[in-house]
């Protein structure tokens, strides 16, 4: 059950990051290649990719077990230290949505998840 190319993972996670961007969530493209890449892992150890809600959970798990939090960009803390009261856990939201743009992208690739789940090749 091999993943996507990174090449084109790699294509996905900027092109998802943009229209997020201009949605109004600022993301880096490296974020997205985390959630990109936690949900692949997800599918990998047997999540199935067409029951959204259970990878979105599962995605949730490893944020929480790999202690992945977000915040305001760098450049607006004070200078005196990061005010931790503006760190949060990843909000479901951001997930659901990244992944949502995935499904936009991977459609325009012509790939679907469940080929790459039950060891077709993409």
């Amino acid at each position: 059950m091999p993943r996507p190319s990174e090449a084109l993972m790699n294509e996905a996670g900027e092109w998802i990051a943009e229209q997020l961007s201009e949605e109004g969530l600022m993301v880096t493209s490296g974020f997205v290649d985390l959630v990109l890449d936690m949900e692949w892992t997800a599918i990998e150890e047997g999540v199935t990719p067409d029951d959204r809600p259970v990878v979105v959970e599962a995605v949730m798990q490893k944020m929480l077990e790999e202690n992945v939090h977000v915040g305001p960009p760098p450049d607006t803390l004070s200078t005196d230290g990061i005010d931790t009261s503006q760190i949060r856990p990843v909000p479901k939201q951001f997930v659901e949505q990244v992944l949502s743009w995935e499904d936009d992208f991977l459609g325009f690739a012509g790939i679907r998840r469940s080929d790459h789940a039950s060891g077709g090749v993409g």
